[in-house]
Order: structure tokens, then C-alpha cells, then sequence
């Protein structure tokens, strides 16, 4: 078998192979061929397996070559990039040449190489992690949210300005001519005049002034199906319903029921919201962290990423797309369009990962499983040496805890300044 791979420039390469019949792989691969299909061959004058191997290839030679060609080439490329240890990051194009049975098998295949990274500036990064500070007025704010989600509704004839309401209309785009366009009419749309949503402050606005039975024209930002915007209509709105939330009383009782009897007063339900919002942003502050280590050492770090792993990022995140989707559909598209910038970022940071791992020599011991597990266990109330047993074989979770490893790494080695934080509301829109 003769084969040269061609430099294509960057990361690409193009693998020409030309693999006789006389080859050992090749010659092997055909006479199991034959002879599996000799085994089950049922052919006039001869009983069942035992057709001479001379007829078998005269009369169903050809379809038995052309059937295993694809199978034969995957054979000889793995063979090759194994022989030759090459890091392949994904195949680009592949053409095989016409041919006669029994003659050479021609073909060319396209292919990526993973890039040889050497990572550099991870030690020592300046970095900022964030401590939020949980103040009396923090949880105060959260328990008023869980109030607005217990209230009640009073239907109301005009809300007089009180944001604490949901109106229901009814939407019809209309032309420049200010009449109805037949088909483009939404009924029954609710609309929480509490939201902070920038395209939806001008109808707010006219909302909370406005009386059940009023109607009124305004410009809105519309939507496609991906969430995306796609750009301003007119629109003629019908109020026909106001309806103003009244929240329960804070009481014991109140705070009793809204948490199914796991606390029994105010101020332990306050004291639960406190430790919730600091464990939600405690884990906030670490993600924040995270991400500004990724930033910063991708802009250190520049170099080629292999289109084809791009391409496969996003076909992955298509099909889980579609498997969350309820009929399967996906504008992919558009859909490989708009995260186009975001595999390859996820790409790119996965690739210099495995890079620094790599340089670094870092593992993950066997105590990280055992802590995973023994968390997991309580958490979900599992048997621990179970989870531990299937952690150890999950890539998934191996990926994860090696991720750790790397992030916390780089935290021991940098420079970090301590920046403490009120938060926002962790609802607020």
C-alpha cells in the first residue's frame, strides 16, 4: 500500500492513498468477504454454503468489492493515522476514485490536525474574585418576591400606576394605514407590568395608565422563533383585563406554608433565603472567576482551531437542541450562524485546557471522587459507593473534576484581589 500526506497549509492535510489487491490488509479484508458470504450463499445446483469460491466471486464479486469499500477505506486511514501518530481533529473531504473490481483502491481524504500548543502566561494572572456581601435589605427584597409569587389577583378597572399588576391584551399588527393585517393577531397576552424589559417599557408605560376597554397604537420589537430581534411593527393593543397583585400578610404561618413546614417563623425563613443567597452566589462569584481566567488566557494564548471540531461543537449542540425542541425542529442555519463565535471560544479554551493539563502533569486523585461522591449521595440520597463506582467510569465527571484540577490550579498561582459586592436581586429582570 503506498499513501503520502500533502500539507495543505495551517492545520490541513490531504492523505492520497493507492492500496492494491495484493496488499495484506486489503487482500485479508476480501477473502472474509467471501468467504462469510459463501457461508450463507444459496445458489441453484449447490447446497447451502457450499457454492465453490470461484463462482461466488465470478457472480457476486463485484457487489461483495463495492460493498466493502467503505469499511476497507476506514481500515486503511485508521491504520495509517495510527501508524504514523498523527492527532487528528476531524476529516474535511474525502473522495475515492472510480474503479473497476479488482483493480487498486484510489482515494484522497481531507483531513485537520489538532495544533501543537505551547501554553504560556497562566502563572500569575491578576485577577479579581468577587465576595458578595448578603445584606438585611438583599433577603428583605427576596422575601418580597416570594410574597409577589403567593399574591393574589384583584381585577381592577384602571391600575392607576401600581407596577405591581398583570395586564392581559390583545395584539393585532396593523398597516401604515392603521388597519388590521388579517392573520397577525394575538389574543389573551399577558403582560407583567413588573418586568425591566427594555422593548416592553413604552407599553408599560401606557398600560399603567390606561382603563379596561381602552385601545391604543404603539411601535413593538418583534421576535423570530429563535428569540432573535426582528425588528419593529405596529401593533394595535385592546386592554381587556387589569388585574392588581395583592400579597399575603408576612406571618409565621406564611412562611410555614411557603416552605412545607421546614421552617416555622419569619425570621427562620429569613435566616434559610440568607444561606440559599449565599451559597447561589457563592457559586456566582466562582463561575465569575472562572470565566475571567478563560478570557484572559485565551487572549494570551493565540493559535489555529481546527474548523472541523468547530463544526462538531455545533452539530452536538444542534442535536440536543432538537431533542429538547417538541417537534424536533431546528433552524440549523441559523443556528450554527449566531453560535458560530461561541463553540469556537469553547473550542479554543477546551484545546489550551487540555494543553496546560497536559504541561502541567495534573490528575485527579482518587479523593475528588470520593468527595463527589459522599456529596452526591447525601445530596440525592444515593448509595455512595455506587456513584462512586460510576463516577469513576463517567469521562463526563473525569472531564469535570480534571477541569477543577486546572482551574484551581491556576488560582493558587495567581495574584488575587479580594472585591466584596452587594448584590442585585438574583431575579431581578
Amino acid at each position: 500500500m503506498d499513501y503520502k500526506i500533502n500539507d495543505l497549509g495551517g492545520l490541513k492535510r490531504q492523505l492520497e492513498v493507492t492500496a492494491s489487491m495484493e496488499d495484506e490488509m486489503v487482500s485479508k479484508k476480501f477473502e472474509d468477504a467471501y468467504l462469510n458470504f459463501q457461508k450463507t450463499a444459496v445458489v441453484p445446483g449447490f447446497r447451502k454454503g457450499k457454492t465453490p469460491m470461484e463462482i461466488i466471486k465470478k457472480r457476486h464479486g463485484d457487489d461483495i468489492e463495492n460493498e466493502l469499500i467503505p469499511e476497507l477505506v476506514n481500515d486503511i486511514v485508521k491504520e495509517i493515522f495510527e501508524k504514523d501518530k498523527l492527532s487528528v481533529a476531524g476529516v474535511v473531504d474525502y473522495n475515492l476514485e472510480g474503479r473497476t473490481p479488482g483493480q487498486p483502491i484510489h482515494f484522497f481524504l481531507t483531513f485537520e490536525v489538532v495544533p501543537e500548543i505551547e501554553p504560556k502566561e497562566y502563572i500569575g494572572l491578576k485577577l479579581e474574585r468577587s465576595i458578595y456581601r448578603i445584606t438585611p435589605e438583599v433577603v428583605d427584597h427576596e422575601v418580597y418576591h416570594i410574597l409577589e409569587s403567593n399574591a393574589e389577583r384583584e381585577e381592577v378597572l384602571s391600575l392607576d400606576g401600581n407596577t405591581s399588576s398583570i395586564a392581559t391584551v390583545d395584539l393585532q399588527v396593523i398597516d401604515e394605514n392603521g388597519l388590521a393585517v388579517l392573520g397577525q393577531r394575538r389574543e389573551n397576552y399577558k403582560i407583567d407590568l413588573r418586568t425591566k424589559a427594555p422593548e416592553l417599557q413604552e407599553i408599560k408605560s401606557k398600560l399603567l395608565t390606561a382603563r379596561v376597554g381602552d385601545d391604543f397604537d404603539i411601535e413593538l420589537e418583534t421576535f423570530d422563533k429563535m428569540g432573535q430581534p426582528a425588528g419593529k411593527k405596529s401593533f394595535r393593543v385592546y386592554v381587556k383585563k387589569l388585574e392588581k397583585l395583592v400579597l399575603p400578610d408576612l406571618s409565621d404561618e406564611f412562611a410555614e406554608r411557603v416552605t412545607g413546614g421546614k421552617v416555622k417563623t419569619v425570621e427562620d425563613l429569613k435566616a434559610d433565603i440568607s444561606r440559599d443567597l449565599e451559597n447561589y452566589f457563592e457559586e456566582k462569584a466562582e463561575e465569575e472567576l472562572r470565566d475571567k481566567i478563560v478570557q484572559e488566557l485565551l487572549i494570551r494564548n493565540d493559535f489555529e482551531i481546527p474548523e472541523s471540531m468547530i463544526e462538531e461543537y455545533l452539530t452536538d449542540l444542534i442535536e440536543d437542541m432538537r431533542k429538547k425542541s417538541k417537534n424536533g425542529e431546528v433552524d440549523e442555519e441559523f443556528f450554527r450562524d449566531q453560535y458560530r463565535a461561541a463553540a469556537a471560544r469553547a473550542v479554543k479554551w477546551n484545546l489550551l485546557a487540555a494543553s496546560i493539563i497536559k504541561k502541567e502533569g495534573l490528575k485527579v486523585e482518587d479523593l475528588a471522587f470520593e468527595k463527589i461522591a459522599e456529596d452526591d449521595s447525601q445530596k440525592y440520597r444515593l448509595d455512595k459507593d455506587m456513584l462512586l463506582n460510576f463516577y469513576k467510569d463517567s469521562n463526563d465527571v473525569k472531564n469535570k473534576l480534571l477541569f477543577n484540577e486546572l482551574f484551581n490550579f491556576i488560582i493558587n498561582n495567581a495574584e488575587i484581589k479580594v472585591v466584596e459586592k452587594i448584590p442585585e436581586h438574583k431575579n431581578e429582570e
